[in-house]
């Protein structure tokens, strides 16, 4: 008796759909090259008589907000009851209000992260590929109301041992030593070209945070819809750390706003709800860069450090002691000097070359008093670093609407991705 399995999807109120075209959750062996594509089939339809493939979750309403949709994928369609895991295609509709949707096996705990960010009254979809869950299911979280819809266009087989898939379930994917070897160059007139192809791929969903982990590192990814998936064109890299009590986990959706993003965004864990040390944590910073290129192509010269606060200490401090490896800075509510344990002196003098930074400060700052930042941004232009510095209304950290100068700001969420993150298109490059 074949035992039927189910996704479940979680949402607030809106419309959503879902198409089976991704892979999350718990270790599972399949076989390399073992997708089985599908003609594509409607799984679950929350329209008023929106049609599915067999009747299962065939209209009814929207979605609440902050509910669970419980998918039921295996032996429906042209999935098997044995499939491991199942690709989808997720939408979303008539969306109440800016939120999220998650896409987990259903058993397991529903994770922090998202796999499709909405805005309000917006309709958007995603794919992803998911661990096939209890009752051969997968769940669908929203955090706001919306119409859903789901459909499937693959599944993973159970049987194989030769890849090994996520090991969360959230969107994370556990990376396998590689293997792989460049064969030595028999004269140096034979000697290809440098190149940044990657040397050990990951499957990986476009459009979604998902998490890459290994037993020495783990960091949070954001790849935008027009990356090159063959690997062949070289992509600008953003590194963002976070500031004390923050968490990169959170961090990556702000430096990820997505639409015509063509920058790949990482965070850094090892400092999650804490503070970083910038005279000994640049090193994970380095280690992560150098893991994120073996999986995507990076420009190697497109890689542009970042960090707000005790995450700008780091950023500065690590920038200035290995500048050759980044093409600039970009820095909220920091400064270049006072908090990275190297004196103004050392830090100018560190530096290989003059790399361009963009500082955003907030007037009414209190942690990192603009007095000090503008002194401490005017020594690096007087030696002869290319700084733009940004001044605004603002505290340390102000919510959307916070008053500021007698007046309400947007944030210091919003004036990073207004006002930083449009220089990753400042043309910036390393030696």
């Amino acid at each position: 008796m074949h035992q039927r399995r189910w996704v479940c999807f979680g949402a607030a109120a809106a419309t959503l759909v879902a198409a089976i075209v991704g892979l999350v959750g718990p270790a599972t062996a399949v076989e390399a090259g073992s997708f089985v594509g599908t003609a594509p089939a409607r799984l679950a339809d929350s329209r008023p008589g929106g049609p599915t493939v067999d009747g299962v979750l065939s209209g009814g309403d929207a979605r609440a907000a902050g509910s669970v949709t419980t998918v039921p994928v295996a032996g429906r369609a042209s999935v098997p009851a044995t499939a491991a895991a199942v690709s989808l295609n997720v939408t979303v509709t008539d969306t109440a209000g800016p939120g999220y949707a998650t896409v987990y096996p259903c058993g397991a705990d529903t994770p922090t992260a998202s796999n499709l960010n909405f805005a309000t009254g917006q309709t958007i979809a995603n794919a992803v590929v998911v661990k096939v869950g209890q009752g051969g299911a997968v769940c669908v979280y929203v955090s706001q109301a919306t119409q859903l819809i789901v459909d499937v266009g693959g599944y993973f087989p159970a049987e194989g041992t030769s890849t090994t898939l996520p090991t969360t379930t959230v969107p994370t994917t556990t990376v396998p030593p590689t293997t792989s070897s460049v064969p030595p160059s028999t004269t140096s007139t034979s000697m290809p070209p440098a190149t940044s192809v990657p040397t050990n791929p990951i499957a990986f969903a476009k459009n979604t945070v998902f998490i890459v982990q290994s037993s020495q590192i783990k960091y949070w990814v954001y790849v935008p819809g027009s990356y090159d998936s063959t690997h062949q064109t070289p992509t600008t890299l953003l590194v963002w750390l976070h500031g004390c009590g923050g968490r990169s986990a959170d961090d990556i959706r702000t430096v990820s706003p997505g639409g015509s993003q063509d920058w790949i965004s990482i965070t850094v864990d090892g400092r999650e709800g804490a503070c970083w040390n910038p005279a000994a944590d640049g090193a994970k910073v380095k280690a992560t860069i150098a893991d994120v290129k073996t999986h995507f192509n990076i420009d190697p010269h497109r890689v542009i450090l970042g960090g707000y606060s005790s995450g700008g200490d780091l950023a500065y401090r690590t920038a200035f002691y290995d500048a050759g490896a980044f093409a600039g800075v970009l820095a909220e509510n920091t400064s270049p000097f006072r908090d990275t344990g190297s004196s103004r002196t050392a830090s100018l003098a560190a530096a290989s070359w003059k790399f361009p930074v963009v500082h955003l400060a907030h007037l009414q700052d209190t942690t990192y008093p603009i007095a000090g930042v503008r002194t401490e941004t005017d020594a690096m232009t007087s030696a002869g670093f290319p700084v733009t510095r940004i001044e605004r209304d603002g505290g340390h950290y102000d919510i959307l609407g916070a008053i500021e100068n007698g007046h309400a700001v947007p944030g210091t969420d919003a004036d990073l991705v207004a006002l930083l993150l449009p220089h990753i298109h400042d043309g910036w490059r390393s030696p």
